[in-house]
């Protein structure tokens, strides 16, 4: 009766196990780079796109304007922003794109000191992020201010005070976006410098700063991703010019 209750209790604990492994396996799989992402990471004549082991580097082949330190959002594959960092180059922006453990910026907030030291220097050096990732780069500037020139948010908001830091800083989201909390969003825009600038994307949604499909939660954007990504780089490389002329 023993060896019963006890073989009842293990399988019992076999079935909470695999369970509980199936549900962690679900929940930290990543939202995959989708076709034109993958499509995104092959060099040309004019970007340099470098694989790593831990950051995918997007660089002219002529004199950069910046360089941006990017931090993906929770769960998304890093390689899902590389049409957003062509974008970027096409502008004259260099693009870091890190690489988090687990596609998890929280568990890599510190990733921007390893990458600020291999990169090549530029005329200004900012730091980003989409979502998770932006509030992870907001933390790690707040405590680094004197290594960047900015922060620019996608679909983010901080969590930490960056008030009286020097930093400039450009908030993008856009306007169909059901997965940003617009009402933390609005609270802690006083956590921002006074010189904070925003950008609102019209149509836009909140998966579409990457191509990873449709992200659960959100809505349907009124644009394409191309004019997301397009809108969101032009409205990036624009600020960057008005910062440093």
């Amino acid at each position: 009766m023993k060896h019963r209750r006890r073989s009842i209790l293990s399988f019992l604990l076999l079935i909470i196990l695999v369970g509980g492994g199936i549900g962690l396996y679900v929940y930290l799989t990543p939202y995959h780079a989708e076709s034109e992402a993958i499509e995104a990471l092959g060099s040309t004549a004019n970007v340099s796109v470098t694989n790593s082991s831990t950051h995918i580097s997007f660089e002219v082949s002529k004199s950069p304007k910046a360089s941006i330190i990017f931090y993906p959002g929770a769960l998304v594959e890093p390689e899902s922003y590389a049409p957003l960092a062509k974008e970027l180059a096409s502008h004259h922006i260099n693009t870091y794109i890190v690489k988090m453990p687990l596609n998890l910026a929280v568990l890599g907030i510190n990733k921007a000191k390893d990458i600020l030291d291999d990169i090549p220097k530029s005329s200004a050096t900012f730091i980003a992020g989409h979502s998770l990732g932006g509030a992870m780069a907001a933390s790690y500037a707040g405590k680094h201010a004197d290594q960047f020139d900015g922060l620019i948010l996608l679909a983010a908001y901080a969590n930490d005070d960056l008030s009286n830091t020097s930093l400039q800083v450009l908030s993008i989201y856009g306007s169909k976006d059901q997965v940003l909390n617009h009402k933390s969003y609005q609270e802690k825009w006083s956590l921002l410098p006074p010189s904070a600038t925003e950008h609102i994307i019209e149509g836009g949604n909140h998966a579409q700063f990457g191509d990873y499909g449709f992200q659960k939660g959100d809505a349907i954007a009124d644009i394409s991703k191309e004019d997301q990504w397009k809108e969101t780089a032009e409205a990036i490389a624009a600020w960057i010019s008005l910062l440093n002329p």
